[in-house]
């Protein structure tokens, strides 16, 4: 059975998913703000019984009050039916913080196909959202959505906000559970994602050449988004931010690891009615180790790389590790993956400052650091340590772009088997150090 209750004005209600819906509606203008301790409904901190049914109790008695925030106390939250909260109406502001006692000593124990908490509105963009200090934890496989605010586009966008901080997202061990997706945004302005840790399963070959978590951020027509000191494990996307509606515009990844991803973070603004999103976007001192690719930017002008680690997993044909791809150590160019791995795939692109970056570590050498495609241009890379094997610079596009101060060089040698550009349109103008050995001035 599907039970809604009364939270603010107009029609806000908690959800627990399963059968049909009913709307509650309320009286005009909100209560005060209040303070409200789950255990004080009947949860269960032990972990061992159900605790939906103290949210909605809990909703049921907030009533009327727009600005509310929850307090779970330390312990283990079972849930075996999503906790959905929608809200409508913007005749006064509303506000909700969901709080624990800290990251992994307050748990929410996910054990349905549906996911944890979910924030829904309808007609509404006066709101703030807050969820801080706790764990989101998958009990199964497939535990659906740990985490998702779902808001429309009416009215003042500024005044709806999403901020997370302090939230872990994972299993219930490193090899049992994890959540199809960790967030999912839709809408908000201004997100604020700090020291959100997503880490999935890693059992088994998980982030090589199968992955558990399909997305780890999901962000959709979000303007601005600021994704702080935080950390993605092991999903077929660490971060993917698109446009699906508007131009999501702008942004900023900054201090965080994308670790085991198949694609690390995805900047896909290109709508199908054509344009480019408003400049621009900021990503820097991140640690992105991926197997496909890296960065990804399509219909993206003037943004800027920089001061981030790069390397690659996909190992197979190299030497120097153990050939993942092979059934022998040691590894050669037979066995390589038929792919080109690309730590930087500038595909609709344009006035893209990529400088102090290090790739570094051999891989498939099929492996391209910064790739400039056919429909990308106007692109400096400076300053970047290219230490690894396959090619630096690979430029595919007529318009021109400017390579200068970067070093292809460091210990141990893995550029011993690098090729420093491959300028497939002869438009990539070059300026590099001088060096002193024949063999790599023609390199």
């Amino acid at each position: 059975m599907r039970i809604a209750y009364l939270l603010m004005t107009g029609m806000v209600f908690l959800q627990v998913s399963g059968g049909s819906a009913q709307d509650g509606r309320g009286a005009v203008n909100g209560a005060e703000t209040g303070t409200q301790n789950i255990l004080s409904f009947g949860a269960d901190r032990s972990g061992r019984t159900d605790s939906s049914a103290a949210f909605e109790k809990l909703m049921r008695k907030v009533g009327n009050d727009r600005h509310i925030k929850i307090v779970l106390p330390p312990g283990s939250y079972r849930l075996n039916s999503r906790v959905v909260l929608r809200a409508a109406g913007n005749n006064s502001y509303y506000g909700l913080h969901l709080q624990g006692a800290g990251e992994n000593v307050t748990e929410l124990i996910v054990d349905n196909a549906a996911g944890g908490v979910a924030f829904e509105g309808r007609s509404i963009s006066r709101l703030s959202v807050i969820v801080s200090d706790l764990a989101i934890v998958a009990a199964r496989s497939d535990a659906g959505t740990a985490l998702s605010f779902d808001i429309p586009n009416p009215g003042v966008e500024n005044m709806r906000q999403f901020n997370v901080r302090n939230v872990s997202i994972r299993g219930t061990r490193f090899d049992q559970g994890f959540f199809n997706r960790g967030v999912y945004v839709r809408n908000a302005w201004y997100a604020l994602l700090r020291n959100v840790n997503i880490t999935q399963q890693y059992e088994g070959g998980l982030g090589v050449d199968k992955y558990a978590m399909e997305y780890g951020f999901l962000l959709e027509d979000c303007y601005s988004p600021s994704i702080i000191d935080c950390r993605v494990a092991n999903g077929r996307y660490g971060l993917v931010q698109r446009a699906r509606k508007t131009f999501p515009e702008d942004g900023i990844i900054r201090g965080s690891y994308f670790v085991g991803n198949v694609e690390c973070i995805v900047l896909d603004f290109n709508k199908s009615d054509g344009g480019w999103a408003e400049p621009g976007f900021h990503i820097d001192n991140c640690h992105i180790n991926y197997r496909d690719r890296g960065i990804v930017v399509r219909g993206l002008r003037q943004a800027n790389i920089s001061q981030s680690l790069f390397y690659c997993h996909d190992r197979s044909g190299t030497r120097w590790f153990r050939n993942e791809f092979a059934e022998v150590p040691g590894g050669d160019e037979k066995n390589r993956r038929e792919y080109e791995p690309r730590d930087i795939d500038l595909d609709l692109s344009s006035d893209i400052i990529i400088n102090n970056n290090i790739f570094t570590e051999p891989a498939n050498s099929g492996r391209v650091g910064v790739r400039i495609g056919p429909q990308a241009g106007h692109i400096l890379i400076s300053a970047n340590q290219f230490n690894m094997s396959g090619v630096a610079i690979k430029n595919e596009s007529r318009e021109p772009s400017y390579a200068t101060g970067n070093i292809f060089t460091g210990r141990p040698g893995w550029h011993q088997a690098l090729t420093t550009y491959q300028d497939v349109a002869g438009s990539l103008r070059h300026y590099d150090f001088k060096v002193d050995s024949e063999k790599e001035k023609n390199r």
